[in-house]
């Protein structure tokens, strides 16, 4: 058999790939699968063909058309997320679809669902929102996540919580009663243990883990934190001892893993690799006891089938790519030594990771070779240990080292060798992993030495400036690069006025596409005055991307925002005003207001830069209202031929005056979706209308990017807005 069902999965994977892309890579999976298909299991293959492209064309319809919940949401007690009086949840409509939603609590209800540990009935009223896709180019895309993990399409937007609390009746509620009481006994340990057991006992990555987050994805050992499914095999293998010991017969310890197995889907989240890893174990014990005869690649191969007919989209995600990749290469591969293993596996990785993440390690073999037997043979036995018995002295030692050694991973993410690659495309990452099995197969090097440079050197490959007016809400950032990577300049983060989050645009856009665009640092920073919708996450940015030089006004230097910003990875500081230049590379810009720090309010001190870029002259006019426009722009007589609108279109900017004095080329403004402030405002859309500008808004257009040579120019718009195209 061994050997068999592989081309199978194969010809299923290949299959559903055809139908929901990228085609190409689906036809040559299925290709393969027939060529060598045509012997092991003949006109099976057609079959799981056939199978595979019905399951692929249902999963793309499901996903485009998905069905819209209806009927009370069954809630379990481990999908809730409480912070302050805000609640967020996860469950299943009457009707049998995923839906998440938002509901506000009196303090009542905050205690209630802190001590809740029973399935619970949630009522709502409001319309379903489908959920939105990403609106920048490389950011993290949450619809389509939620789409591939659950098949969730919708939520329910924010109302008050109206809950029916249900008896625990089923065996499922009592293990989901079960989880809830292990989270809690593991908050009361100390903080350190406390973080470390929800990430590697439970998968649970949560606000706890921010300040190290950022380290161990530098060092590429986040992986951990997944529930890989490795520490499920340590702790059947730790099992299976310790019923040697107690002279337990080994076959009912498979059948207590055939019964029992299923229920980590439970206690655990339902991850891919935790996925994988029990399904596969549950096989093996099967094939064991009834003598099937499968060898453990068959038994994986099955897995992977089954995994794909119930989520079609799972090797679509990071986590599902990784889990199935480096299983299958490690079923593979013959036995090699410790070091051997963890650089094969970081070779096999490392085209997946870079499409990603857009970044790698070069030490990251070496990370995991020392760390992730300390993780795995040390720290997660100790955690299992102080869960059991958290009042021994065992949970201060292991609190004690773990503070120390998360002190010496931090110091280790510091040291060189992080390269930044730049985005590389799905072809190309296959492309990649094909190049990588060839060099493990056959020891033919070369022909992946031969992708890292091609790909990186089209990863990398910028002959045209451009400017991206990123979509970041309510706020602005801009960021304006030079041809072939010879300079950055960004105005602005964007922020939140009211509130934080978690993973604010500054990371998940800004610094994402500045990965993905290849680059390592940030030329130059300029937050154009004090406002919390400019440079309210400056500080998030800096603390995470490093930035040459920050600018900003004299008066706006002592507010608490900028110097946040300022203690971050800031090489050096600079305050200007009208008359400066700033040259970045090759970009050379000019501030031309404010003209003195005497301003009487934040708007009135917001820099105006203004400068050729590719085929024209730009003017970047953040908050400037209209008296800055009359009395220090419209006197300059400035020839421009692309504005960034001031103060994202309000009608206390952009004159007719101002308008008037130009041919623009077009025009604009940043705005976000449904904003409280009705931006922009009817008075400047019918400014611009009344002057023939062509016209685009991200509230409508999503990100904006123009790249331009010296004599064309190319206007982008990440969602494709019929209704403005035209303007």
């Amino acid at each position: 058999m061994s050997g068999r069902w592989w081309v199978a999965a194969a010809a299923f994977a290949g299959s559903i790939t055809c139908m929901i892309g990228p085609r190409l890579i689906g036809i040559v999976v299925v290709s393969w699968a027939l060529w060598h298909g045509r012997q092991l299991i003949k006109g099976w293959c057609v079959v799981f063909i056939l199978c595979g492209l019905v399951v692929g064309q249902q999963e793309a319809q499901q996903q485009a058309h998905p069905q819209i919940p209806a009927g009370a949401i069954l809630v379990m007690p481990t999908a809730w997320q409480v912070t302050d009086t805000l609640a967020t949840f996860t469950g299943k409509a009457a009707n049998g679809v995923t839906v998440g939603g938002q509901v506000t609590l009196t303090n009542a209800q905050v205690i209630q669902l802190q001590q809740l540990d029973a399935p619970a009935i949630v009522s709502w009223e409001q319309a379903p929102k489908r959920l939105t896709g990403a609106r920048n180019l490389y950011e993290f895309d949450y619809a389509q996540y939620a789409w591939a993990q659950l098949h969730q399409a919708y939520t329910i937007q924010r109302q008050p919580l109206q809950l029916q609390v249900l008896p625990i009746t089923s065996i499922s509620a009592r293990l989901f009663a079960w989880r809830v009481q292990i989270q809690r006994r593991i908050a009361q340990l100390p903080t350190h243990v406390a973080r470390y057991a929800k990430g590697l006992l439970l998968g649970q990555i949560d606000q706890d883990f921010d300040p190290v987050r950022m380290t161990f994805i530098n060092l590429g050992i986040f992986h951990l934190f997944s529930v890989s499914g490795l520490h499920l095999f340590a702790l059947v293998a730790a099992l299976f001892w310790l019923a040697d010991r107690m002279r337990v017969p080994r076959e009912f310890g498979e059948w207590g893993l055939l019964i029992g197995l299923p229920a980590l889907l439970i206690l655990i989240p339902t991850g891919a690799g935790l996925i994988r890893a029990v399904w596969m174990r549950w096989g093996l014990s099967l094939n064991s006891r009834l003598g099937l005869h499968l060898t453990g690649l068959d038994v994986f191969s099955l897995v992977l089938i089954g995994n794909l007919f119930w989520r079609p989209q799972v090797l679509f995600t990071f986590g599902g790519q990784l889990t199935y990749l480096l299983t299958g290469v490690l079923l593979l591969l013959p036995a090699v030594s410790t070091w051997g293993l963890s650089w094969r596996l970081l070779c096999v990785s490392l085209p997946v990771v870079i499409a990603h993440t857009f970044r790698f390690h070069l030490l990251a073999g070496v990370f995991n070779w020392l760390l992730v037997p300390i993780f795995e043979v040390g720290v997660m036995p100790l955690l299992f240990l102080v869960v059991i018995w958290p009042n021994s002295l065992l949970t201060n030692w292991l609190e004690l080292l773990l503070r120390h050694g998360e002190s010496s991973l931090t110091a280790l993410s510091s040291l060189p060798g992080q390269v930044v690659f730049g985005a590389i495309s799905t072809v190309t990452a296959v492309i990649g992993l094909i190049a990588v099995l060839v060099g493990l197969a056959h020891q033919r090097w070369g022909y992946f030495g031969t992708w890292v440079v091609v790909a990186y050197g089209i990863a990398n490959w910028h002959p045209q400036a451009r400017v991206s007016v990123f979509d970041v809400g309510q706020g602005d950032a801009i960021l304006i690069e030079a041809p072939n990577k010879q300079g950055t300049l960004l105005i602005d983060t964007g922020g939140r006025i009211f509130g934080t989050k978690r993973n604010p645009p500054a990371l998940s856009v800004i610094v994402n596409y500045l990965y993905a665009r290849g680059y390592s640092h940030l030329d130059t920073l300029v937050l154009t005055h004090a406002d919390a919708d400019h440079v309210g996450d400056a500080a998030a940015l800096t603390h995470n991307y490093p930035v040459e030089l920050l600018v900003t006004t004299p008066l706006a230097a002592a507010h608490p925002l900028i110097q946040a910003a300022k203690a971050g990875q800031v090489a050096a500081t600079k305050q200007v005003l009208a008359g400066t230049a700033l040259n970045v590379g090759a970009l050379s810009l000019q501030v031309v207001a404010p003209q003195s720090p005497t301003a009487k309010e934040k708007n009135a001190d917001s820099i105006v830069l203004y400068g050729k870029i590719g085929d024209g002259s730009w003017l970047f006019t953040g908050d400037a209202d209209a008296n800055v426009e009359k009395r220090e722009l419209i006197p300059q007589h400035l020839a421009v031929d692309y504005l960034k609108v001031a103060h994202h279109g309000s009608r206390t900017a952009t004159t007719p005056d101002l308008i008037a004095q130009w041919q623009l080329k077009a025009a604009f403004i940043s705005a976000g979706v449904d904003n409280r402030y009705g931006h922009p405002h009817e008075e400047t859309v019918q400014t611009l209308d009344a002057a023939n500008v062509p016209w685009w808004v991200t509230a409508k257009s999503g990100m904006l990017w123009v790249d331009s040579t010296l004599d064309t120019h190319q206007i982008n718009q990440f969602v494709k807005d019929t209704e403005h195209a035209n303007h």
